[in-house]
C-alpha cells in the first residue's frame, strides 16, 4: 500500500474528480451558511428598526394626546379624522376663572397614505409651521376611538366626546429583501385625562 502512495504514476482521474466534487460539495455548504446567516441579520436588523420606528411613533403620540383636551381635538375646525388630529396641550390651571389653559401652539398628526408617513407639524395659531417631524413606515390610519356599543371605529368628535379615548395603532413595516418585510404593530388606548 505504502509503495502505490508513493509512485510515479500520481492520482487517477477518477481520484481527482472525487476530490473536486467532495471540496465544491464543501465551499457549496460553507457559502449557503453564509448567506442565510446574512439574510437571517438583515432580517433582525429590520425587524429591529421597525419596531423601533413603530415604538417612537406611538411613544410621541400618545405623550402629545394625553396632554389635550376631547373637546379640542374633536372640534370641527381641527377636522377629526382616522388620518388626522389637531390640538392644543394644556398649559396649565386658571385658579381664577377655573378654567384649563391651552397653549397657542397648535400640534398636528397628519397620516400620509401614499408615503405611509406621519407628519408631526407643530404650528402657531396662525397656522404658520414651527416645526415639522416625519415619523416612518406606517402602513395604515393610526386615529380610532369607541363608540357607544364599545367597538373600535375610526376616529370621529361625536364617538370621542363620549368615550374620551382615542386608540392608537401603529402598523409599521419595513422591506427587507424583494417583497418581504418585516411588520410591527402596536395598539395604545390613550385616556384623555384633561377634562
Amino acid at each position: 500500500m505504502r509503495k502505490y502512495l508513493f509512485s510515479i504514476k500520481g492520482f487517477t482521474i477518477v481520484e481527482v474528480l472525487c476530490s473536486a466534487i467532495v471540496i465544491s460539495f464543501i465551499v457549496g455548504v460553507l457559502f449557503y451558511a453564509l448567506s442565510s446567516g446574512e439574510y437571517s441579520r438583515t432580517a433582525s436588523a429590520a425587524k429591529i428598526d421597525v419596531q423601533s420606528e413603530v415604538r417612537r411613533s406611538m411613544d410621541w403620540i400618545a405623550r402629545d394626546v394625553r396632554q389635550a383636551v376631547s373637546w379640542d381635538i374633536a372640534d370641527t375646525s381641527n377636522s377629526p379624522s382616522d388620518t388626522h388630529i389637531k390640538f392644543r396641550k394644556v398649559e396649565g390651571w386658571n385658579t381664577t376663572s377655573e378654567l384649563l389653559l391651552l397653549s397657542n401652539n397648535y400640534t398636528e398628526y397628519t397620516y400620509n397614505t401614499s408615503n405611509h408617513t406621519v407628519i408631526r407639524r407643530l404650528s402657531d395659531s396662525s397656522n404658520n409651521t414651527i416645526q415639522t417631524w416625519t415619523l416612518n413606515n406606517i402602513q395604515q390610519a393610526p386615529f380610532y376611538t369607541v363608540n357607544s356599543s364599545g367597538s373600535v371605529v375610526p376616529l370621529n368628535d361625536g364617538d370621542l366626546l363620549t368615550s374620551r379615548k382615542l386608540i392608537l395603532v401603529i402598523n409599521g413595516t419595513k422591506p427587507i429583501k424583494g417583497s418581504l418585510n418585516a411588520t410591527a404593530t402596536l395598539t395604545e388606548e390613550v385616556k384623555i385625562r384633561n377634562e
